[in-house]
């Protein structure tokens, strides 16, 4: 399975939150952008999306910034990865060729065995949380 940048860009932000005082120091997502070199328009979606599930709290203003909404052993990795990855299977084994159906669809078993295996990596993901990330 292969995550997006989108993916990869949301737990840089959560990792650097979290070894940073997570739930009561903010940090700007600016700072974050420049930190990791990560275009800060891309950043601020990315973390506009966050807010948006409850994940992180954004405060605007002078003395704003963005922290954790909650503890890092509370926030769940697979939650993130649904949350973050915009297609509902990311790995499928097969996609229809120049808009028509493979014409190996009915005795391959490409597609079920990709399923399995996303299936089994979500469920390892699901069973870890952002503090595990950390060092």
């Amino acid at each position: 399975m292969r995550l997006t940048l989108r993916t990869e860009h949301a737990f840089r932000v959560l990792i650097d939150l979290a070894r940073h005082g997570h739930t009561q120091n903010r940090m700007t997502v600016r700072h974050i952008s420049e930190r990791h070199n990560i275009s800060h328009n891309h950043l601020v979606k990315v973390v506009n999306d966050l807010c948006h599930h409850g994940i992180l709290v954004g405060t605007r203003g002078r003395n704003g910034g963005i922290r954790l909404a909650r503890h890092p052993k509370d926030i769940n990795i697979g939650h993130i990865v649904r949350l973050m990855e915009t297609e509902s299977e990311v790995m499928t084994g097969c996609a229809p060729l120049y808009g028509r159906p493979c014409v190996l669809a009915d005795t391959c078993r490409l597609r079920h065995l990709t399923r399995e295996a996303t299936d089994a990596f979500m469920a390892i993901l699901n069973g870890m949380s952002v503090q595990d990330l950390l060092s």
